[in-house]
């Protein structure tokens, strides 16, 4: 047996991973190299060894039972530029401390307390949408998970910060590409070039944001002992062990932007895909009148809304809001027959997994009944896998599961959103989301 799994020569490895274009290329090129070379393919990139894994059980290999010989990759470590050592990027012991300091505001009995702040801020949006206007959908979903991930996890109001806030995470992710370059380094030590100067400016407005609400929940005395996720930060910062206000900012501005991004792609995703196959929209509005009978959602309601939530399954299957997982080894580690070596990247992409025709019937066809008709029910373990794994599986996931499907069913029920011209034409463009190629502009009805 070879050493190493066969897979591209270094040039057209780098050239395909190539940055610089965007990202665009990412997975075309992850996905010709799965179909030329099998699930575990690998390249040597200058002295670094990168491992292409799409198969599941690989998957679960380096996420769940070796994943303590790993860590996050480098696309992970250069989001450290913005948003610091909080969840996300850290690793190691510091990654431990903090996921167990703010899972409790992530558990169900807190969640149930959330619900009531969805549906309310889902149903205001819904009441405030005139029929026959266009709206930019991608935008509109932005604005209503910052909302709801502002007032039920930071006990804040930043309506009238919205477009401020969009605005320069929009810049912020539009350098990201370079950043990743081999040039990036560099790049972080020459602060007048333009692109980098207007990631610092961005983070300079987020940063303000975010220190204002740590500092105005300090400020109110009968807002400091809150069990949401700002509450316990702060809290902590009192314990014996200490929290600095810059971890502290890390945490928030991780949990704060991170956590609104990806529920208002996988949104926008969703509206999209419907707009363009009525007849599940259809579907969707019997169900709602049949489990609703005309008032709004409450989390009770939340097992009833299969169709609902087998069509957002279906929506992060074909454009999982989290596209990619990067891993570094940190020592040998064992993967399938072959063994990788200690400082070698592994790469794994959900948008090739979710495609792959070895796992799933007509894998680029949205067919949301695939998931009640039986079709998934033998689908090995990390065939899906929209919230990652292991221990580093997103903290957030039930709470993302209850929003989705409560801002869907609540604005679904009172509006719908028709296709316009051009609309099969936009693509999915990987970032450090997958994001929609251009605005997503629906007609209300």
């Amino acid at each position: 047996m070879p050493r190493f799994p066969a897979g591209p020569g270094p040039i057209a490895a780098f050239r395909g991973m190539l940055p610089a274009r965007g990202m665009s290329g990412f997975p075309v090129f992850f996905r010709s190299t799965a179909a030329r070379f099998g699930p575990i393919a690998s390249s040597l990139v200058g002295r670094n060894r990168f491992y292409y894994v799409s198969e599941p059980a690989a998957i679960e290999e380096v996420l769940v039972t070796a994943g303590r010989s790993y860590v996050k990759g480098r696309g992970t470590q250069r989001l450290e530029r913005l948003l610091g050592k909080g969840l996300l990027t850290s690793n190691g012991a510091l990654h431990l401390r903090q996921r167990r300091l703010v899972q409790p505001a992530f558990h169900r009995d807190r969640i149930a307390g959330y619900a009531a702040a969805m549906v309310r801020r889902a149903e205001a949006f819904a009441a405030g949408l005139v029929p026959g206007e266009t709206l930019e959908i991608d935008a509109a979903m932005s604005r209503l998970t910052l909302g709801i991930a502002a007032e039920t996890l930071f006990g804040a109001e930043v309506d009238d910060q919205a477009d401020t806030i969009g605005r320069a995470l929009d810049t912020a992710m539009e350098s990201f590409p370079i950043s990743l370059t081999p040039i990036g380094e560099l790049l972080d030590h020459l602060p007048w070039v333009p692109v980098v100067k207007r990631f610092l400016g961005a983070r300079a407005e987020l940063d303000a944001i975010v220190y204002r609400l740590i500092e105005a929940r300090r400020a109110d005395p009968a807002g400091a002992g809150r069990p949401d996720v700002l509450g316990m930060l702060l809290a902590a910062g009192e314990g014996p062990e200490g929290m600095d206000v810059e971890q502290i900012r890390d945490e928030t501005m991780t949990i704060f932007l991170a956590g609104h991004e990806t529920t208002a792609m996988a949104l926008t995703w969703t509206w999209w895909l419907l707009a363009q196959h009525p007849a599940v929209e259809a579907q969707i509005q019997a169900e709602l009148a049949a489990v609703l009978g005309g008032r709004v959602p409450t989390l009770d309601d939340v097992p009833a809304l299969r169709l609902t939530r087998d069509v957002i399954a279906e929506s992060m299957r074909l454009y999982p809001p989290a596209w990619v997982v990067g891993r570094r080894a940190i020592e040998d580690a064992p993967l399938g027959p072959w063994t990788v070596p200690k400082g070698s990247i592994v790469i794994m992409s959900q948008w090739i997994t979710h495609r792959d025709p070895s796992f799933w019937r007509e894998p680029d066809a949205f067919r949301p009944e695939r998931w009640s008709n039986g079709e998934t029910d033998a689908l090995p373990k990390f065939a899906y896998f929209p919230f990652g794994g292991g221990n580093r599986v997103c903290i957030g996931e039930a709470f993302a599961w209850t929003e989705l499907i409560l801002v869907l069913a609540t604005i679904a029920r009172r509006r719908r959103f028709a296709a316009t011209p051009g609309l099969a034409a936009i693509t999915g463009q990987p970032s450090v989301t997958l994001r929609p190629s251009a605005a997503v502009p629906l007609v209300v009805r």
